[in-house]
Order: C-alpha cells, then structure tokens, then sequence
C-alpha cells in the first residue's frame, strides 16, 4: 500500500466513525456563495441568513462588538449589512458559525472551548488585515481559510480522544520532530490533511481546503498565495500567544513564505497591534 492509498484508508477510518460533527450550515454556504457575486441584494442576504436564527443571533451579536467600530448598535441583519463591507459580512458569517464545532475542551491539545475559538477568531482577523496591507480588496475565501484552519484539531480529538495524549509524550521523547510530525506518528495523519477532508465532504472550494491542508506544510504553504496568507496568519497568532495549545512552538516556518504571501515586513507590526485589538473586542463580546 502506498503512502496516497494508505492516507486515503486513515481518513476513510476517522470519518466513518464521526456522527458528532454537524454539517456546515447550509445556510452559511448559500450566503457564501451570494457573496461571490460582483453586485449583492442585501434584501437576498437576508432572507438567506434570516432562517437560521443562532447564525443570526451570533452575527449581531459579533457586529455589536468594540471590534468592528460600527457608529451605533444594529437589531436587524440589512442594518449590518448597510454597515460592513463585504469582506466584513463574510467574516462575521463565518464566524457565527463556529460556536456549534467549538462546545468542548481538545484535550489532547490543551485548548478550552474559549481558546480555540480565540484562534480561530485572531486568525480570520489577523487574515483580513495582512490581506488589506497587501493591496487585496477581495481577497475570496481566504477568511473562511484563517477562521477554519484548525477544524481538523476537532475532528482529531472527537475520533481519537485518547491517542491525543500520546501526541505530547511523543513530542517529549523526539524535541526535533515537528508536531504535524508526531501527529503523523500517532494517528497517521496530520491535523491540516483531517481539516482538509472535512471541508472537502462538505464542499467548500479547493483553494480553500488546500489552504488548510497547507497551513503546517513548509512546502504546499508556498504554493498559493491563500495558502501562504493563512500560514502566515496563523503563525503571527501563535507568537501573539492567542489561543495556543501544546503546538505552539513545534513547526517550522520556510523563509519565503512572506514573499508568497505578497506581504511586507514593515506590514506585520501594525496588523499584529490590530489583530490584537479587536480580538480583545470580540473576546469581550462573546466571553463577557
């Protein structure tokens, strides 16, 4: 057996077990895919989002937030639509999805409910505002890219809850081994490749789940420039210390990847300083 055909076997494995991850919401996907197009019917995006009401309920409560700076308090969804930009109302859709894969600590990572939802947001964020120093106005999928990256840690965690703690002895008795490389001497697979099927099954575009199978791969991440801009933000958010788990500090980042990802050194400090700003606002929104 191969190394495609044995990875094929694993996945197929993990995911025949899963029937605790709810799909994405459709939803979000038909807002999603309305979001594309060149000119928006607000009064279609409503009646879209409308019918979910957590979705609902989630995006006016982010949009309320310190975070987005918006000159009063919305109530309805065409008001914050009125307000936001375009790549604005992605990412809070995005978002508002994200509580129902985030209820539980991922012990085998040691990050709470709270911590990886912090990631996930400081990263979607952290995505948005390289992306607007690199000169992308509309930079497509890549914040469902920055906010999804680590879905796979969930996926891990949910089918092998106990092989996760081996991945930290692993790592104790091998400092030079990467953690994507221990993840692939437990389970046979790599949190990033997991992430990956997971929105492949659910049939988010290829860029966008190549972007996460990328994220810790020192040679696809150069590959795309999405894939790039979402390594690189969540490398910037994992030195800012923002729901981090154990792997931290365990991968390996290649030199190029700014080059790849079209963005300049000088532009890091003022996204880190923004990142991190309105990461505390949301954090204030939905923890408080």
């Amino acid at each position: 057996m191969n190394q495609g055909s044995g990875l094929a076997a694993v996945l197929d494995q993990i995911f025949e077990k899963l029937d605790r991850i709810p799909n994405f919401p459709e939803t979000a996907q038909r807002a999603l895919r309305l979001l594309q197009n060149e000119e928006i019917d607000f009064r279609e995006l409503e009646r879209i989002v409308r019918h979910d009401a957590a979705i609902t309920a989630n995006f006016l409560k982010l949009v309320n937030s310190a975070a987005f700076g918006l000159p009063r308090k919305v109530n309805t969804l065409l008001q914050a639509f009125s307000l936001l930009g375009i790549n604005q109302i992605k990412f809070v859709l995005i978002a508002s999805c994200l509580g129902q894969y985030l209820k539980e600590p991922i012990k085998g990572y040691n990050l709470t409910p709270e911590e990886i939802w912090t990631h996930s947001l400081a990263c979607g964020l952290m995505s948005e505002a390289l992306a607007r120093r690199a000169g992308l106005h509309r930079p497509e999928n890549l914040f469902t890219a920055a906010l999804l990256h680590d879905i796979g840690k969930i996926v891990i965690h949910l089918y092998v809850e106990g092989e996760l703690e081996n991945l930290q002895q692993v790592l104790r008795e091998n400092p030079e081994l990467t953690f994507m490389q221990a993840e692939w001497m437990v389970l046979g697979a790599d949190h990033g490749i997991v992430g990956a099927e997971l929105l492949r099954r659910w049939e988010f575009p290829k860029e966008v789940y190549f972007a996460v199978r990328a994220h810790h791969d020192e040679s696809l991440m150069l590959e795309s420039r999405l894939a790039a801009l979402t390594a690189l933000s969540n490398a910037l958010v994992n030195l800012m210390g923002l729901g981090t788990g154990v792997d931290v500090f365990a991968y390996h980042l290649p030199e190029e990847l700014l080059k790849a990802a079209g963005v300049s050194e000088k532009d890091l400090y003022p996204a880190i300083v923004e990142t991190f700003e309105k990461t505390e606002a949301l954090k204030a929104s939905l923890f408080s």
